[in-house]
């Protein structure tokens, strides 16, 4: 196994957003990409990656290998790369640890012991959404932003016209309105809202560094799904709501 990125940054952002949600997990490397799934701790949030083949500069995979990663672990080695550094990744010779070698001024490596990681059989639901907007990243970015100045959870809403991103608590009230002219698609069959956790939001968006766009999937009162997209890569978020009492 030898896969090379030229480019850091799309890795970085993405495994120092899936260490904010997962502890371990299970990455699945194949001759057609990476992928992996994952739910964090609380059973909030699920997490699906699949990063195929052309979004590495080199990949040579010969045949399918499951490889058990500390993410907190991986994260911290990685933050010691640069956003234009090249990564390399490898196996061991006896294949019990990930190799990662950083390339710039100099050579780095780092070896990161493989772990055993529980079986989990997920599924992705299939849920009935209302409404599917796709936005430029740092639109949702700083909307979550503005929302936690007042709240510790934000409402997403859409209609015909518009996707709101809004909260309410003790300090006042927030409201950001995004036109469907703003929006890159815009597709809405009728009003529906949900509420969120900021922590969990703020967490998912660490992706944004790695998406060229997002696309919500919203319904009233059900998970959201959130789409990190880029050439070649596929991050993919459910979130469960929370239902006011």
């Amino acid at each position: 196994m030898r896969l090379v990125l030229s480019d850091a940054k799309v890795l970085k952002s993405i495994v120092d957003t899936l260490s904010n949600l997962i502890d371990e997990a299970k990455l699945v490397v194949s001759p057609e990409g990476i992928s992996l799934r994952a739910m964090d701790p609380g059973h909030v949030a699920l997490a699906d990656l699949n990063m195929s083949k052309v979004a590495f500069e080199e990949y040579h995979v010969e045949s399918n290998l499951e490889l058990g990663i500390d993410f907190d672990r991986l994260n911290t080695i990685l933050k010691r790369a640069g956003s234009s550094d090249k990564i390399e990744l490898s196996l061991s010779e006896d294949a019990s640890a990930l190799i990662i070698t950083i390339r710039n001024s100099a050579m780095r490596r780092f070896d990161l012991p493989l772990i055993d990681v529980s079986e989990e059989e997920l599924r992705i639901p299939q849920l009935d959404f209302l409404a599917e907007v796709e936005v430029d990243p740092k639109i949702l970015s700083e909307g979550i932003k503005d929302a936690e100045i007042v709240s510790d959870h934000v409402t997403l809403k859409c209609d015909s016209e518009n996707l709101y991103i809004s909260a309410s608590g003790d300090l006042g009230n927030v409201e950001v309105k995004v036109s469907k002219e703003r929006a890159l698609n815009f597709e809405v069959s009728e009003p529906c809202k949900s509420m969120f956790s900021i922590e969990y939001l703020k967490d998912m968006l660490k992706a944004v560094d790695a998406a060229s766009t997002i696309r919500l999937h919203l319904g009233t009162d059900i998970p959201m799904r959130l789409d990190f997209l880029a050439e070649g890569v596929k991050l993919d978020f459910l979130l469960a709501p929370r239902i006011e009492g």
